[in-house]
């Protein structure tokens, strides 16, 4: 067995391990003890840090490789120009194919040139500032240390590889009401699905670029932005609005098809390698 599927096995075992020990061990202690206040806001950044902290451990504890190359990953470039509207594009285009749902409408309210220039300036600068800082936790173990593990395999295994992963991660989060409030169970099939086809975009951004702040700002851009469906739409309920829901899922499908060309030159390049 290649010592990068070794690496990677080791990776994706012990951050869930890790990950739902302290996820599930809060969701049982919810109710049975007083937290600290502001903890459920402290405790989803804790979280999102794990992944890196396995990278640590698996790297120089398990395998006693050195991390010194690991910073090559930190270049800044012009894709991160990239990184920053891709995801503001997915989340309106989102938000107007949630409208071919019954019952679902514009909250004309707040659906304004002027709000709407507001809502993306501060999404912009919260999302690629300090909710990419956030983010990076988890692009160092996803699209930093697994994908450079299991990219031997092709653009498209290492796609599904992460995102599944990825995904199976988010597990304790979503049972604490992240994303699918209501319907918390079926939200993790769907937090796979969404991970599974944002992942592409997210690797072929991080593979082009060489960095990993193109995804971390990629991620905390989403992050911004991911939840305006709850201002700027009235009705529907997570399972369809949004981009974390179905309309969000053709989006991503349809972007994702566009790009199949993208995705086939840049595979094809990776097998040459």
């Amino acid at each position: 067995m290649r010592e990068e599927i070794k690496k990677s096995i080791t990776f994706i075992i012990l951050v869930l391990i890790i990950s739902y020990l302290f996820g599930f061990s809060v969701i049982f202690l919810k109710n049975r003890i007083v937290f600290p206040q502001n903890f459920f806001t402290i405790f989803p950044i804790i979280y999102m840090y794990i992944p890196i902290f396995i990278v640590l451990i698996v790297e120089k504890y398990i395998f006693h490789e050195s991390l010194k190359g690991f910073g090559r990953y930190f270049k800044f470039n012009i894709y991160i120009l990239l990184a920053i509207v891709v995801p503001i594009i997915l989340v309106f285009l989102s938000l107007f194919s949630s409208l071919i749902f019954k019952d679902i409408n514009l909250n004309l309210n707040y659906f304004k040139p002027d709000y709407i220039v507001l809502l993306i300036f501060q999404g912009i600068i919260i999302g690629s500032t300090i909710n990419a800082l956030v983010a990076l936790g988890e692009e160092l173990g996803w699209r930093g240390y697994l994908l450079k593990n299991l990219i031997h395999l092709g653009f498209y295994k290492s796609s599904l590889i992460i995102g599944f992963v990825w995904g199976m991660w988010h597990t304790p989060m979503i049972l604490l009401g992240l994303n699918y409030p209501d319907h918390r169970f079926l939200g993790i099939f769907m937090m796979v699905i969404f991970c599974i086809l944002l992942t592409p975009i997210m690797v072929y951004l991080t593979l082009k670029s060489k960095s990993i702040i193109t995804p971390s700002i990629f991620h905390g851009i989403l992050n911004a932005f991911g939840g305006l469906h709850l201002i700027l739409l009235i009705g529907g309920n997570d399972l369809t609005i949004g981009i974390t829901g179905l309309a969000g899922f053709i989006v991503l499908i349809i972007f994702n098809i566009f790009l199949i060309p993208i995705f086939n030159k840049l595979n094809k390049e990776l097998i040459i390698t």
